[in-house]
C-alpha cells in the first residue's frame, strides 16, 4: 500500500455534522489545555482498560445508529481499494470522532509527534496494520497533518476525502494557520488490522 493515498467518498458531511452536534451532550473532553473532544472510545487515548471496552459498548450502538450510512460508505470505499471486505468487531471501539472547536490556543498548539500503534495497545498483533482520516469538517483556512519522514511536510485535508495511510510514518495533527469563533476541525479516525481469523477489521 502506498504511505499516503486519497480515496473519494462522495458522501454528504452536512447529515454527518448535524448528527454530531445532536450528540454534544456526548462528546468527551480530552485535555485540561486546549479544546480538544471525541465522540468515540480509542485505543490511544483510553488504553487497553475497561473504561475503554465499556465505553465502546455503551457508545458503539449509538455511534452505528447515527452514522451507518457513513460506515458502510467507508466500508465500501476500504474494500474497493485494498481488494477484500472489513468487518468490525463488537467488542472493539468503532471509528469514531475527533473534535477541536477552533479557540486561539490551537494557533501553537499541535499534535505529538507519533506513529499508530493502537493494534499492539489492544493486543490485535500487526498484520497488515493501517490507519485513516475523514475529514467532516474542516476550519476555512483548511486542516490537514505534518508528516516526517525525509523531511518535514504539510499533508493537506478535504472534506470528504478519506486518507489512508501505515501509520508507520512519523505524523502530527497540524496547528490552526488562523481560526474563526464558531468553526470546528472535525474528522473521523479509525485503524485496520487483521485479526486471528484472517478478516480486515476495523477499529478506533
Amino acid at each position: 500500500m502506498d504511505k499516503f493515498k486519497r480515496i473519494p467518498l462522495h458522501f454528504p458531511m452536512d447529515q454527518v455534522i448535524d448528527s454530531l452536534f445532536s450528540l454534544k451532550d456526548l462528546w468527551e473532553s480530552r485535555s485540561n489545555d486546549f479544546p480538544f473532544y471525541t465522540l468515540g472510545k480509542s485505543a490511544y487515548l483510553d488504553g487497553d482498560t475497561q473504561e475503554y471496552y465499556k465505553g465502546a459498548e455503551i457508545l458503539n450502538p449509538i455511534l452505528m445508529e447515527n452514522f451507518k450510512p457513513l460506515y458502510d460508505k467507508i466500508a465500501s470505499a476500504l474494500s474497493d481499494t485494498l481488494g477484500e471486505q472489513l468487518f468490525f468487531r463488537l467488542k472493539l471501539a468503532l471509528p469514531a470522532f475527533h473534535i477541536f472547536p477552533a479557540d486561539e490556543k490551537l494557533l501553537s498548539v499541535s499534535g505529538n509527534w507519533h506513529t499508530d500503534y493502537p493494534h499492539i495497545t489492544l493486543g490485535l498483533g500487526d498484520q497488515n496494520a493501517s490507519a485513516f482520516t475523514v475529514p467532516i469538517m474542516l476550519p476555512l483556512n483548511g486542516g490537514g497533518m505534518d508528516i516526517r519522514d525525509s523531511f518535514e511536510r504539510y499533508y493537506e485535508y478535504n472534506i470528504g476525502e478519506m486518507v489512508l495511510h501505515d501509520g508507520k510514518t512519523l505524523h502530527r495533527i497540524a496547528n490552526y494557520e488562523r481560526y474563526k469563533n464558531g468553526e470546528y476541525r472535525i474528522t473521523l479516525q479509525g485503524h485496520i488490522i487483521r485479526d486471528d481469523q484472517n478478516n480486515l477489521i476495523m477499529f478506533w
